[in-house]
Formats: C-alpha cells, sequence, structure tokens
C-alpha cells in the first residue's frame, strides 16, 4: 500500500506543481492568454508541458539554468528567472519528499518516485510522437528515457532518504 500511496501522490504532487509554477511564469512574462489559448488549440503540446520540466537534469536546474540564469538576468527579467529556477527546483524536490513520507519505506518511496520520473520523462516523448511535432531517433529516445533515469536516481534519493521507516 505504501508504494502505491507514495506514486499517487508524488505524481499528483509533482504536476500540479509544474502546472502552478507553469501559470505564474505565463503571468510574469505576460503570456497567460496565449497559454490559456494553448490548452485548447496544442491540448497535447499543454499536457506534454506538465511533464517536461523532468527531461532537465538536476545539475542543469540548479547551476545553468538557475544560479547562473538568475545572475545573468537583465535587473526586468531577474524576478521571472528566479520563478523558473524554483519552479524547476522545488516541484520534484517536494514530490519527493511527500513520496518519502508516505511511502511504506525507503524501498517504495524510491521506486515510487524512480517510475514518476520514468513516466514524465516518457509522457512527452509519446505525446510528441503522436503529435508528430518530434523527430523521432535513437538519440532523441535515449536522451528522454537517460533523463528519467537521471532525475529517478536523484530525486529518489531524496524520497528514500525522507521516508520513516527502513526497507
Amino acid at each position: 500500500m505504501g508504494f502505491g500511496k507514495a506514486f499517487g501522490l508524488g505524481f499528483l504532487i509533482y504536476v500540479a506543481l509544474n502546472f502552478v509554477f507553469a501559470l505564474i511564469v505565463a503571468l510574469l512574462a505576460g503570456t497567460i492568454d496565449l497559454y490559456f489559448s494553448g490548452i485548447t488549440t496544442y491540448p497535447l503540446v499543454f499536457i506534454s508541458s506538465l511533464f517536461a520540466p523532468i527531461l532537465i537534469l538536476p545539475g542543469d536546474a540548479w547551476l545553468t539554468l538557475g544560479i547562473l540564469a538568475v545572475l545573468s538576468a537583465p535587473a526586468a527579467g531577474m524576478l521571472l528567472a528566479l520563478i523558473i529556477m524554483i519552479g524547476l527546483i522545488v516541484p520534484p524536490i517536494l514530490a519527493a519528499i511527500i513520496a518519502g513520507r508516505t511511502g511504506g519505506g525507503k524501498g517504495a518511496a524510491f521506486g515510487a518516485w524512480f517510475l514518476i520520473a520514468i513516466i514524465c520523462a516518457t509522457v512527452p516523448l509519446v505525446l510528441g510522437i503522436i503529435a508528430g511535432t518530434l523527430l523521432v531517433d535513437v538519440t532523441t529516445i535515449l536522451t528522454f528515457i537517460l533523463s528519467g533515469v537521471i532525475n529517478g536516481l536523484f530525486y529518489g534519493a531524496i524520497a528514500a532518504l525522507s521516508a520513516r521507516e527502513g526497507f
């Protein structure tokens, strides 16, 4: 029961937080009308955007798209860069902690978050193939899957460390 609860809550928290941060970024960028029109015009792209942040590796989220982007942003865009950085870091960490707390043990918490990362990495791949917007080759498939594995290992470790019980 712990694995299912950890997976369900972690998945729900991750996708919901990605939606909230995407709304905040669209609001700050002044493109909120385009964001909501994209829901009806391109629903597959919208759904894919809820899962796409998992494709960014933790090092890039923390350093390249995080700290360096905030420091190199002009004064007018610094808040937007900061919210993007927070939006790449907070959802997986919070979802991993919740998965760790609700999982039956360290193994269930790690496995639940690892599965969340793999599913979230393959959803944009599958939806891109269905929509015809993604060029499918071996490199693209490996990039998507590998980013899911790396994020699964990194944030799965956080989930396992935040678990209350042992293996």
